[in-house]
C-alpha cells in the first residue's frame, strides 16, 4: 500500500513583530481535503509533529467565512472528527524516516512560521527526502519549512526551484502583513526561489520535479490530487510488474482470453467509441468504425487466427561440430511495457499496439491522448471492465503524467506520435536502457506520372488526403508532378473534392474537423503558400477548414518546411521522375511515399532509388489494412513496426535455445 507522511506544526501561536502572539496553528482545510484525497486513493496516512505533540487547529479555519459557507465548514470539522485520535497521538518528527514514504506534505496555518521555518529536524527531513526522489507537497504558509533546509555547504536545496506560497498581498488582505517579523514570499525569493503567484485567495499551484506547492488553502484538494496523479505511474508499473512475475500472462489461453475480451469492447460499446471521436473530430460514426473500430477488430481477429503458430518455437540447424545438440528459438514476453497514443486515430492508435502486446504475453500501461478528450474518458472507463486490471492499466493525463510515466522502467516503450516528443521519448528510455518503438510521421510524397488518368488518380488522392481532415500520419503531404500536368491535376483534384463532400464540406456529414484552436491556427497560417486551386475558406469557431489545394507551390514555402497534417494539399512541379527523386531523397524520409504510374521502370527506380517506411502505387493509406505487411517509418519518421506478426515480435524478445546432450 502506497504511504504518505504529514508533518504538521506543534506550535499555537506565531510570535509577531511587536512580540504578541497570535493565535493560530494548522489550517483546517490544508489537513482535511488532502487527507481525505490521499485516503480515497489508498494511501496510508501518518501524522507527524515535532516532538509528537498534539497538534493545535486554528480556530479561523473552522468559521464559516474561511470555508465558503456553514455547510462546508461543518464538513471539514466533521472530516477532522473522523481522524481524531491520529491528531491525538501524531508520530513524533524525530522517529520518522522519509525514505519509507511515497509522499510527504505539508499542510499550512501560520503555525509552520514559528516552529518549522526554524527547525533543523524538519529541514534534514526535506532535504533528504528532495535528495531521495520523494514528492513533497507543501501547501500556503508551509514553505515556510523549506526555509530551514540546508544541505551539508550550507547552501539552500530548493534554490532554483518553481514555487509558490502564501503571497504578499494575501497576507496584507488577512491583515497581518504590516505585523509580520517576515514575509513568505519575501523569504522565498531572497534565497533563491522562482517564486510566482496567482490573484490573492484564487487556486494556483506549481510542481517543479518532485516538489509541488500550493498558494493557498483553496488549492488543497488540487494540490494533493496533483501528487496522487504524479505517483500513480510508479504504483501501476509495480502492481503490473508483480502480476507478470506470477507468470500468469504467458500462456495461450490468458493471450488469447484477453484479445477476445477486446474485441467484445470494440463490438459492444463501440458506438460509445464513435460518440467519442465525434466529440474529440467531428469524425462522422462510418469514419469511426471504418478507420478506428472495425480496423481494431480486424488486427484482433487476424491475431487470433494465427498467434498460436506464431508462437510455436522454430528449429534452427545446428553445425557437425555440434553432433546432436538441436536449436530453436521461442517468443518470450517482454514484461510491462507503455504504449502511448496520439491525438488524431485516438482508440485505432492506442488499441491497435495494445493487440500486439497482449498477443506477446506482456502486462501493458495504456496512455491515451490527452488532446482527444472524449476517447481518453471512454478507454479509461471501458478496458478496466473487459481487460485484466492486475496486468492492463490506463493512465491519463498530459505532460506531467506521462513524464512521470517514462521515468519509469520499462521493458518497451511504443510510442506514436512527433519527433520531438519522439525525441524526449527515446532520452528517457535511454536512461534504463528500454528499447522503443517510434511511429512518427514526415512529409510522405506523392508522385504523378504524365499520361496517367488523372481523374483516376484525383480521386484516390482526395479520399486519402482529406480522410480525418489530413490528419493522418501517413497521408499525402505533397505532390510532385511535370509541368504540363500539373494544371490538368489541380482541375482533377478540385472536381474529385466536391465529388466527395459537395460544394461546402463544412456542411458534409463524413468531413471532420481539426483538433484544437493552436493547430487550427498553424494550419491557416500555411494557407497563403501557394495559389488556392479549391478551398481555402475555414471556420475557427467550428474548427472547421475546407479540403484545400494549393498550386504553384515554391519548393521552400512555408507549407513545404513542416508536416501538414491538416487539409491542404501542394503540388510543386518537377522536371520529371529524376528530379522528383531527387527532391525526395534530399529531405527527411518519409513515412510513406505513393505514385500514380503506369510504368513498371518506374515504379522500380522509386522503390529502388528513394527510402520511405512504405511505397503505396495508386492508392495512398491502403498498406495499413494489409495486416501482414510491418507498418513502420525510417530516420526521421520512425523506428520499428508493427501490424499482425510484426506486432508480436516488435513486443517480444526472440530467445535462442541450444540443447547439447551430455555424452552418456
Amino acid at each position: 500500500m502506497p504511504s504518505v507522511l504529514f508533518v504538521l506544526t506543534g506550535a499555537d501561536h506565531w510570535t509577531l513583530d511587536d512580540g504578541t502572539a497570535h493565535p493560530t496553528g494548522f489550517w483546517a482545510e490544508e489537513l482535511a481535503a488532502p487527507h481525505r484525497v490521499f485516503t480515497e486513493a489508498g494511501y496510508a496516512v501518518t501524522l507527524a509533529t515535532p516532538g509528537g505533540v498534539t497538534p493545535t487547529v486554528d480556530a479561523g479555519s473552522l468559521t464559516a467565512a474561511a470555508n465558503g459557507g456553514q455547510e462546508q465548514a461543518d464538513a471539514v470539522a466533521a472530516y477532522l472528527g473522523t481522524i481524531g485520535p491520529e491528531l491525538r497521538t501524531p508520530a513524533r518528527l524525530e522517529d520518522i524516516r522519509p525514505d519509507r514514504y511515497d509522499a510527504v506534505f505539508y499542510p499550512g496555518g501560520h503555525g509552520p512560521m514559528e516552529d518549522l521555518a526554524v527547525s533543523e529536524l524538519s529541514g534534514r527531513l526535506l532535504t533528504t527526502a528532495l535528495d531521495s526522489g520523494t514528492h513533497l507537497g507543501v501547501l500556503c504558509h508551509a514553505p515556510a519549512a523549506l526555509l530551514a533546509a540546508r544541505r551539508e555547504d550550507g547552501s539552500w536545496p530548493f534554490a532554483g526551484y518553481r514555487m509558490t506560497g502564501f503571497s504578499n498581498a494575501e497576507e496584507s488582505i488577512g491583515g497581518l502583513a504590516d505585523k509580520a517579523p517576515w514575509l513568505l514570499e519575501d523569504r522565498l525569493v531572497q534565497l533563491g526561489a522562482d517564486y510566482t503567484a496567482a490573484a490573492p485567495f484564487a487556486p494556483h499551484t506549481v510542481t517543479d520535479r518532485t516538489l509541488h506547492t500550493g498558494q493557498n488553502p483553496a488549492s488543497s484538494e488540487q494540490l494533493a490530487r496533483e501528487i496522487v496523479a504524479a505517483l500513480a505511474p510508479v504504483e501501476t508499473v509495480d502492481r503490473l510488474r508483480a502480476t507478470f512475475r506470477t507468470g500468469r500472462t504467458k500462456s495461450l489461453d490468458w493471450r488469447t482470453g484477453q484479445l477476445r475480451q477486446l474485441r467484445s469492447l470494440l463490438t459492444e460499446h463501440g458506438d460509445e467509441l464513435a460518440d467519442a471521436l465525434h466529440a474529440d473530430l467531428g469524425k462522422s460514426r462510418k469514419e469511426a468504425y471504418r478507420t478506428e473500430i472495425d480496423f481494431t477488430i480486424r488486427e484482433i481477429d487476424h491475431t487470433l487466427e494465427r498467434l498460436a503458430d506464431w508462437l510455436r518455437p522454430e528449429p534452427a540447424p545446428v553445425p557437425a561440430s555440434l553432433g546432436g545438440a538441436t536449436a530453436h528459438t521461442v517468443q518470450d514476453p517482454l514484461g510491462v511495457v507503455l504504449v502511448i497514443a496520439p491525438w488524431n486515430y485516438p482508440a485505432q492508435l492506442l488499441l491497435a499496439p495494445v493487440v500486439g502486446a497482449l498477443a506477446g504475453g506482456n502486462a501493458v500501461v495504456v496512455k491515451p491522448s490527452e488532446m482527444a478528450p472524449a476517447t481518453s474518458a471512454a478507454v479509461a472507463r471501458l478496458l478496466p471492465r473487459f481487460l485484466d486490471t492486475d496486468a492492463v492499466a490506463v493512465v491519463e493525463g498530459g505532460v506531467p503524467e506521462t513524464t512521470a510515466l517514462l521515468a519509469e522502467h520499462f521493458d518497451h516503450i511504443f510510442y506514436t506520435g512527433n519527433g520531438t516528443v519522439g525525441r524526449i521519448v527515446m532520452a528517457a528510455a535511454a536512461k534504463n536502457l528500454t528499447p522503443v518503438t517510434l511511429e512518427l510521421g514526415g512529409k510522405s510524397p506523392v508522385f504523378v506520372d504524365r499520361d496517367t488518368d488523372l481523374g483516376a488518380v484525383a480521386g484516390r488522392l482526395a479520399a486519402g488526403k482529406f480522410l480525418n481532415a489530413g490528419q493522418t500520419c501517413v497521408a499525402p503531404d505533397y505532390v510532385l508532378t511535370d509541368p504540363e500536368t500539373a494544371p490538368a491535376l489541380a482541375d482533377a483534384l478540385a472536381a474529385a473534392v466536391e465529388g466527395l463532400y459537395g460544394a461546402d464540406a463544412s456542411a458534409h456529414p463524413e468531413y471532420g474537423r481539426i483538433v484544437n484552436r493552436r493547430h487550427f491556427d498553424r494550419l491557416t497560417g500555411l494557407l497563403g503558400s501557394g495559389r488556392t486551386v479549391t478551398g481555402g475558406t475555414y471556420d475557427r469557431d467550428s474548427k472547421y477548414i475546407a479540403p484545400t489545394v494549393l498550386a504553384d507551390v515554391a519548393p521552400d514555402a512555408p507549407v513545404m518546411r513542416e508536416e501538414i497534417f491538416g487539409p491542404v494539399l501542394p503540388i510543386v512541379t518537377v522536371g520529371g521522375l529524376d528530379e522528383a527523386i531527387a527532391f525526395i531523397n534530399d529531405r527527411d524520409k518519409p513515412l510513406a511515399l505513393y505514385a500514380f504510374t503506369e510504368s513498371d521502370s518506374v515504379r522500380e527506380r522509386l522503390i529502388a532509388e528513394t527510402s520511405s517506411g512504405a511505397v503505396g502505387i495508386g492508392l495512398p493509406l491502403a498498406h495499413l489494412t494489409v495486416s501482414d505487411l510491418p507498418f513502420g517509418g525510417v530516420g526521421e519518421s520512425g523506428m520499428g513496426n508493427y501490424h499482425g506478426r510484426y506486432s508480436l515480435e516488435t513486443f517480444s524478445h526472440r530467445k535462442a535455445v541450444l540443447d547439447t546432450p551430455m555424452p552418456s
